[in-house]
């Protein structure tokens, strides 16, 4: 699922950041873009941050930017982003983060499967690192379904 959610379209290697606000709406612009989400899908994440604090940071210098499914979602979509230089979202040991997915769900259940998958990919420290450190997207693409395949 996760290798269908993600594409030359919705992955964006070595951007800059100024802060996590401008993160998130790239991270966002990606999944609009491809028409997955309407435009106020990208205000309802950056709205739970503020509101929840920096709970989207899942792990040491990753982000998972996310809001609940309320009807600005198109279909299940999954983005990636990587920074050129990490930054700060508040999230103590956490900080700084330079790698970002952002995710939408049509509701409460459909996306789990793509999330076990995230987190398989996660799980791996050498493969987080050979992402972080990419520079050609589909060569970031072989090394998801790899693993995947695993």
């Amino acid at each position: 699922m996760i290798y269908q959610a993600l594409s030359q379209n919705t992955i964006l290697l070595n951007e800059s950041a100024i802060d996590w606000g401008e993160a998130a709406k790239k991270a966002g612009g990606l999944l609009l873009d491809n028409q997955s989400i309407k435009k106020e899908y990208i205000a309802d994440m950056i709205a739970s941050v503020h509101e929840f604090g920096p709970y989207i940071v899942i792990a040491p210098g990753i982000a998972l930017f996310h809001a609940r499914p309320e009807g600005n979602v198109n279909e299940i979509c999954l983005s990636l982003l990587t920074l050129e230089k990490p930054i700060e979202f508040g999230a103590g040991d956490k900080d700084p983060v330079d790698l970002l997915f952002a995710l939408g769900a049509v509701d409460h259940d459909s996306h789990l499967q793509l999330m076990a998958e995230l987190m398989k990919i996660l799980k791996d420290g050498q493969l987080v690192e050979r992402i972080r450190t990419a520079t050609d997207v589909k060569k970031v693409l072989e090394m998801i379904k790899k693993k995947l395949e695993e």
